[in-house]
């Protein structure tokens, strides 16, 4: 017998040959921005640029410190509670920002994103189906 998923929400991203690229809003206390991130099931975690954490009014360096490594070399990164809206869909997640300026992409990540939802894929119609997860 064949297992069947719902699904809250469909949405249709961008053909796009660097991947999928999300609109996204980070909430932290009452300010919020908007801004685009890549969905990446190989990154841990999920990583924006000193500049996203700055216009939310975050002290990037007051932040949980990491280490991450990457193909290219290591990038210093600060940890932050932050409420990520995906497709509608909030999040309350610990998010990295870069110590430096100029992180050429922010990226959605498993911790903090695709671990608290269902996600399903078809690639080939640009089609990303989104829920919640719940157990």
């Amino acid at each position: 017998m064949a297992e069947q998923l719902t699904f809250d929400v469909k949405h249709i991203y961008p053909d796009d040959v660097d991947g999928i690229t999300l609109e996204v809003i980070l909430i932290s206390g009452t300010t919020s921005t908007r801004t685009k991130a890549k969905l990446d099931c190989g990154a841990d975690h999920c990583i924006f640029s000193r500049e996203v954490g700055l216009k939310l009014g975050i002290d990037i360096e007051s932040g949980l410190p990491k280490r991450m490594s990457s193909l290219t070399g290591t990038l210093d990164t600060f940890g932050h509670e932050i409420t990520i809206q995906v497709a509608g869909i909030a999040l309350h997640s610990v998010v990295y920002f870069a110590k430096h300026a100029g992180l050429p992409r922010n990226l959605l990540g498993r911790h903090g994103c695709i671990r608290q939802m269902f996600v399903g894929l078809v690639d080939y119609d640009n089609t990303l189906y989104l829920s919640p997860y719940s157990r």
